[in-house]
């Protein structure tokens, strides 16, 4: 699957591939959802200081977890980033050094209007990546490129894996119609825990 991945974003700048979690993780990890849903918390908009729920903004919730000490069941998706970050800065030497990580719901409804994942300030994210943890009715990411060309629509699917630069490619993720899980996050060029 890496080698696939870093093929996929030589030629296009992301990656996506299916099947990536098998389906006894998938169990796992959405039972990790329910076990913890009261733990989530609104997602915010905006740098450091200055972030607030703006919900014409972004719906979503999330839950971080700790990429050095994942907890299971996300412990084996965190082995791989590492695999595929080790693998992308051999191949592109991007210098890439951590990564950071959360899970993601979207409840019914709820989207996140049009972004770069990279901050226009002091902003070291360099690769995006989700891993879609189950299969959702809307909540499609759009991935257009900077001209405002949508260059790939990616429907929510359960085991799926999707990367891509974070200063390259501004996205949206329409409005869910059912609840949309995800494992996300951000590979940084610097160290951050």
């Amino acid at each position: 699957m890496v080698d696939q991945i870093l093929q996929e974003m030589e030629r296009k700048g992301y990656a996506l591939v299916s099947n990536l979690i098998s389906s006894d993780e998938l169990v796992a990890m959405n039972q990790f959802f329910e076990d913890h849903r009261g733990e989530f918390t609104p997602a915010m908009v905006g740098a450091s200081d200055k972030k607030q729920r703006v919900e014409s903004v972004r719906g979503d919730y999330t839950y971080w977890i700790d990429a050095l000490e994942p907890v299971k069941p996300f412990d084996k998706l965190v082995q791989f980033l590492e695999k595929l970050r080790e693998a992308v800065n051999q191949k592109f030497f991007l210098g890439l050094q951590q990564f950071e990580c959360h899970l993601a719901y979207y409840p019914p409804g709820t989207f996140y209007k049009k972004h770069l994942d990279r901050h226009e300030s002091n902003s070291t994210r360099s690769l995006s990546f989700v891993f879609y943890l189950n299969n959702a009715s809307g909540g499609e990411l759009v991935i257009y490129n900077k001209q405002n060309e949508i260059l790939k629509v990616v429907t929510p699917e359960a085991g799926s894996f999707i990367c891509f630069m974070s200063d390259e490619f501004p996205h949206e993720v329409k409005a869910a119609q059912n609840e949309r899980r995800s494992f996300t996050g951000w590979m940084h060029t610097k160290i951050i825990y």
